[in-house]
């Protein structure tokens, strides 16, 4: 499926780009932030060019540079704008009544679902991450800022169901979190080990992993 605060939580980071008035700058922005990412999955960060980028998304290299400082500035922007959708997400999930009614096994195989399809869908955007990353650039704030709230949804449910959450229980639903994506982010850029990253046995085994860590094998499932 997985972040520091920033001003205008939730929202796209405007730093990173010229401003879009029009639709059609809009369509093409978006356009390009797509062609990116696909990119990204295919030649990685340091090895993709702005030209390959523009030309996939039918754009001239000028219509990227009036968008975009830079390769880095794009990449903080794709960023930015999947950081948003993904916390949007994130807050629609649990959001879903069923998370109050269903076995918490269910809750949490739906969850490590979830996360897993759309990491794969941006499989592009994580290997530009860690290639920037290993050349010391600072991508994190935001993947942590996901991740607490992801764990803040996982804790808000529990105590809606009832369920004591002490301070040492809230720790362990942000570290759980993180390494449920950082399963699930190695199985996609390193390869299966054992499961593929959409086999519903490595969303079982990460849902009984969640359950256990936090102590919830004692609770009624159903």
């Amino acid at each position: 499926m997985s972040h520091a605060a920033t001003e205008g939580e939730g929202e796209p980071d405007n730093r990173w780009t010229l401003p879009a008035y029009q639709e059609r700058s809009r369509q093409q922005r978006d356009r390009l932030m797509k062609a990116g990412e696909r990119v990204f999955a295919e030649s990685g960060f340091w090895e993709a060019h702005v030209a390959g980028i523009a030309k996939r998304a039918g754009c001239s290299v000028g219509s990227f540079y009036r968008r975009f400082q830079d390769k880095e500035a794009f990449f903080f922007a794709l960023q930015s704008d999947m950081a948003a959708h993904a916390e949007a997400n994130i807050v629609k999930f649990f959001a879903d009544p069923a998370c109050q009614t269903e076995p918490l096994m269910e809750v949490f195989r739906r969850l490590m679902r979830n996360s897993a399809r759309t990491m794969k869908g941006i499989e592009g955007y994580y290997r530009a991450l860690f290639e920037l990353s290993l050349r010391g650039r600072d991508v994190w704030p935001l993947m942590r800022r996901l991740e607490a709230i992801e764990a803040g949804q996982v804790v808000d449910l529990l105590k809606a169901r009832g369920i004591a959450m002490d301070p040492r229980k809230r720790d362990a639903a942000h570290l759980a979190i993180r390494m449920m994506h950082g399963q699930i982010i190695s199985n996609m850029l390193h390869g299966p080990g054992p499961y593929s990253i959409d086999d519903p046995r490595l969303h079982e085994e990460l849902a009984l992993m969640l359950l256990r860590y936090l102590g919830l094998e004692d609770i009624p499932l159903g």
